[in-house]
């Protein structure tokens, strides 16, 4: 039977079946383990949760059109890198593209974002490019949660990536992005949090207010971060955010999503960390902890959806992962193909001609290669082993403090 078949049959059980007994159901079917029968009803479920959480049901094809949506805009904005491109215009572009987006859209890509792409070269031109855009992305979420003063910092430097305000409010933020394939299964200390920066950054705006007689109160800092990148369960990260006397928040790109369709406003974010001394008296390591914590907090009467919007963002992120993958392998793929027809003339002998392909691809592709192994290593296995805790679904915690130097 047919993909097309299957999915009219559940589209027709899922019509008369509760959405209760229609999960139940699903799970005991899942046990059949046939393939087309997974696809059909996971294609359900996501659709569902789509309506339900973005008020329309994104294709196949939109969804991908998303997960490679700043990549594509880059390459079809910037045509010559051997050049520097004029990044405070290519943002100023975007941002506007961004402000016309619906919502729904927007949220999509927000919840997606974080993940520099596999083929920039570390520290290139054009994963800075990438990055800024990110930054764009975090500026147009704050203004639409309500703070409308919010803007990308030009002085990189010495400077906040985006300065989270409203009126005299102000909270200092860190847009991180991480390659799926770095070579750790969670970015340590250093790539994710100097404290030293954010004191440096609020500072600016105490002699700020100093020197202008213009009033402002600098209230914490926020760290913006990409699900796959988190930390098993413990983290000198989660210490230096847990400090009541210098309020750092973290929140997933899937939270801030959430927020976006939830309706949740900017006082939530206000009122974490306004209350930080509250909400963690005591510094800790534990991340189950820590985030458990901040979603009572800004979700509690919301906590029921916020799981379900997580599952969600699960399946999302795994299909990302996915589609990433057959890039990264269709690439190698023409690669090879390439340098087979470069030297197909070659009148050598035939172990040379396969020595040399070999050694050709793997000049090529080496760095690939080494990110694919890391893709399914850390990302792929993170969220299998999400997904299988979907019956009492643990959204914060895994197995084990994983801090690497």
């Amino acid at each position: 039977m047919d993909h097309t078949a299957l999915n009219r049959i559940w589209s027709f059980v899922i019509g008369w079946l509760s959405a209760d007994l229609f999960l139940f159901f699903s799970k005991i079917l899942k046990r059949t383990r046939s393939n087309a029968t997974l696809h059909a009803i996971n294609y359900l479920l996501m659709t569902e949760r789509l309506i339900k959480f973005l008020g329309k049901d994104l294709k196949n094809g939109e969804r991908i059109h998303f997960y490679d949506f700043i990549e594509n805009y880059i390459s079809d904005n910037v045509r010559d890198w051997e050049k520097a491109p004029d990044t405070d215009l290519l943002a100023a572009s975007f941002a506007k593209e961004m402000e016309s987006l619906p919502q729904p859209e927007f949220s999509f890509l927000l919840l997606t974002t974080g993940y520099l792409p596999e083929f920039y070269k570390h520290d290139s031109s054009q994963e800075t490019l990438y990055s800024k855009l990110v930054e764009v992305l975090v500026c147009e979420w704050a203004k639409r949660i309500g703070f409308t003063d919010s803007s990308i910092q030009k002085q990189k430097s010495s400077k906040e990536d985006v300065t989270i305000s409203l009126g005299n409010i102000v909270i200092v933020c860190d847009a991180k992005t991480f390659r799926l394939g770095r070579s750790q299964a969670a970015p340590n200390v250093k790539d994710t949090i100097k404290k030293a920066d954010y004191d440096k950054w609020k500072e600016y705006y105490r002699a700020k207010e100093y020197k202008e007689k213009i009033l402002f109160s600098p209230i914490g800092g926020l760290i913006t971060f990409p699900l796959l990148h988190k930390w098993k369960k413990g983290s000198d990260v989660i210490l230096y955010c847990t400090d009541k006397s210098d309020p750092i928040l973290i929140l997933l790109y899937e939270y801030m999503a959430f927020m976006l369709v939830g309706g949740i406003s900017h006082e939530s974010i206000i009122d974490v960390l306004t209350h930080y001394s509250d909400l963690f008296p005591a510094k800790t390591k534990d991340q189950h902890k820590y985030f458990t914590t901040v979603v009572n907090r800004m979700f509690g009467e919301r906590n029921e959806g916020f799981e379900d919007f997580m599952k969600l963002c699960l399946e999302i992120v795994t299909e990302l992962v996915t589609h990433k993958i057959e890039l990264i392998n269709n690439h190698i793929s023409q690669s090879t193909q390439k340098i087979k027809e470069e030297i197909s003339g070659i009148s050598n002998i035939e172990e040379l001609r396969k020595r040399l392909i070999k050694a050709e691809t793997k000049l090529m592709s080496n760095q690939l290669s080494k990110q694919l192994v890391n893709i399914e290593k850390f990302r792929v296995a993170k969220s299998k082993r999400i997904k299988k805790k979907e019956d009492g679904l643990d959204l914060f915690d895994e197995e084990e403090n994983d801090d690497q130097d």
